[in-house]
Formats: C-alpha cells, structure tokens, sequence
C-alpha cells in the first residue's frame, strides 16, 4: 500500500520542521470489544473483526520479524512514499514488537537492522538507498503503552491478557530522501537471542485489513519471500493482506510553518474517500477543537469546530490535508479524499 502524508507542495517552503510519519494504525482503545479496561495509562491493541460480521476474526497476533538463533532469522518489509516535491531529511524509524511474558521494565530488544531501498526489495532490480541487514542501528527501546490481545467477542467471548506488553524500538536512520516510493526492510533481534520477539501488524479498528495492504517478509535462511497474511479466524474465514506499522520521525523543507505536527497511527479519518460526510476514529478519545481542510495548493478552503461528524457534501471532489487540532496544542495531520 503506498501511504502518501499530503504535505509537499501544499504550502511554500521557507521554514524546515520536525514532523512525523505513520504507516497505518495500532491502539485500539482504552477497553476491549468485550468491554475490559486496559491497565491505567495503557491502550489494547486488538485483534478486529470487521463491522457487522460477529463470525470471523484476525487471528495475527504478531508476525516473525527477528532473528532470535542460526535457523530462524526474519525481516519484514513495507513501503512509504515521499510526495512530489517534498524532501525528507529523516532522523529516526520507530518499530513495534513484543516479546510473549517479558516481565523486564527495560525492553527485550536491543538491536534493530534497517534497510531502506528504492523500490520492492522481493523483486529484483531494486537497490538499497541506506543501511543494510547487518549494522545495528538500535537507538532507544522504550515501553509503547499498548497489551496485545486476541479478539474478546468475535469469533468467541474471551479474556484479554497483559502478557504481549508491545515496546517500541527507536533505530538511527540520517538519510535524505527525494519523492518516490520507498521500501523499509527491518529486523529486530532479542536482548537474548535464544528469545523470539513477534511484531503486531497495522490494526484498524472495525476493520480486518485493507485490500491494498502489501507488507511481506524475507526468510532468511532459506532466501525467500513471502506476503504477509492473516489467515482468520475461525480457518474458514477469507486471508486478507496485512500491513506493518513504523513512525518515521524527519524534517521536511517544503512547509512554510514552524508547527510541529504528527501523523499520528493512532487517528483514523473514514470513509476515506469521503462522499458527504467523515468521522474521525479516535481511539483515545483527544479533545479535537478544530479540523482544518486544505486543497491541494495549501489554501485553507474550511474549518471546522470539533464534532462526531464533519460534513464536506458541497466541497468540490480532489484530494486534501486535514489539520486535526485537539486541546492539547498538538496538530495530527492526515489525508482525505472528496468523492
């Protein structure tokens, strides 16, 4: 899936600012479908079924992503896109994993390799841009607030559990990228190397999975890959394709404002496309003051007051970036499309 953050070109280049880049979801909330209550301070990162259907489930809790002895060594990979115009001065890549009844207050990882290429690294031709498999880049391990857990209603009622504590993993990536469409490959590597360490991939609430989810993973031991897919739950339910989620933290030299803002997983605008109306998924419920609507020259065309629902049926049909505002002072920022 090529994620494009809508800010190049919007609006001219005179400052540089710090902003951050997310590929795709992974709170679902304080309490469980089933109605538990996360730990104070912590969100669930749960397993979804999709809106209406009571009978089917993921069942990926986290996909192999580490080398952990000398036959079992994976990487992941996904893609993101640096829009036209736009230059990306990054800093940091920020990845997500687990390690299944870790009881540590500092994380169980400490190394995490990064290989960033030019196009589809499954696919011959493609060129790595930075890094490599084998240098460690590990930076900060750091606890990422959030339990892993199974569905707790579909397709069964069940107890969520606070064993899959998910951390987050901070790698140091200094690279300058040009518009184009990008491929991370990565791998995590225990503090024990005997442990093994699982990653939860992109989670939407309501929702299994997109169709245009494409992350795949990279044995490599036996030198092959394969896309990453849920199965389901129970194993008659459709595959679906899965994302990895990742916080790309960079400077990006086309916005004119010294605003720091976010694409922050954890805010989700649907439908998207939008036809009349969106709503914002908000998981942690932020107190949105204003959502700010951009057309694609960086004109503010509208502003609207924090709602359950934001009306757009008379906005002309094109593409557009939503400043989403809440009390706090800080701004998400995300794309939106008018049907």
């Amino acid at each position: 899936m090529k994620k494009i953050l809508l800010v190049a070109g919007l609006i001219a280049a005179n400052f540089s600012i710090a902003q951050t880049y997310a590929n795709g979801g992974l709170s679902t909330g304080a309490t469980t479908k089933g109605g538990t209550a996360a730990p104070a301070g912590y969100t669930w990162s749960e397993l979804q079924n999709n809106t209406g259907n009571t009978t089917e489930s993921n069942t990926s809790l986290g996909l192999g992503g580490t080398s952990s002895s000398v036959t079992a060594s994976f990487f992941l990979a996904d893609d993101f896109t640096v829009p036209a115009g736009s230059s990306w001065q990054i800093t940091t890549i920020d990845f997500f994993a687990y390690q299944t009844s870790y009881a540590g207050t500092t994380a169980p990882f400490n190394t995490v390799r990064v290989n960033i290429f030019n196009s589809d690294p499954s696919v011959a031709g493609a060129t790595s841009v930075f890094g490599d498999d084998t240098t460690n880049r590990f930076s900060a391990g750091a606890d990422a607030l959030m339990y892993r857990t199974g569905n707790t209603t579909v397709p069964v009622t069940a107890t969520p559990g606070t064993t899959r504590k998910i951390w987050k993993i901070t790698a140091n990536t200094p690279k300058t990228l040009g518009p184009g469409t990008y491929w991370i490959k990565y791998q995590l590597q225990n503090v024990v190397m005997a442990n093994a360490g699982f990653l939860p991939p992109v989670t939407i609430a309501g929702s299994r999975g997109l169709a245009s989810f494409n992350a795949k993973q990279f044995d490599a031991i036996a030198g092959t890959w394969a896309p990453v897919i849920d199965g389901g739950n129970p194993a008659a339910a459709p595959d679906v394709p899965l994302d990895m989620p990742f916080v790309i933290t960079f400077t990006s030299t086309t916005l004119g404002t010294q605003e720091t803002m976010q694409y922050d997983n954890r805010v989700q605008v649907y439908p998207n496309p939008a036809k009349d109306s969106f709503r914002i998924n908000n998981p942690e419920k932020l107190k949105i003051s204003t959502v700010e609507i951009m057309d694609a020259s960086g004109k503010l065309v509208r502003t609207l007051k924090g709602s359950d629902e934001y009306q757009v049926s008379d906005l002309p049909k094109g593409n557009y970036m939503l400043k989403i505002k809440n009390e706090g002072g800080h701004t998400k920022i995300t794309k939106l499309i008018k049907q």
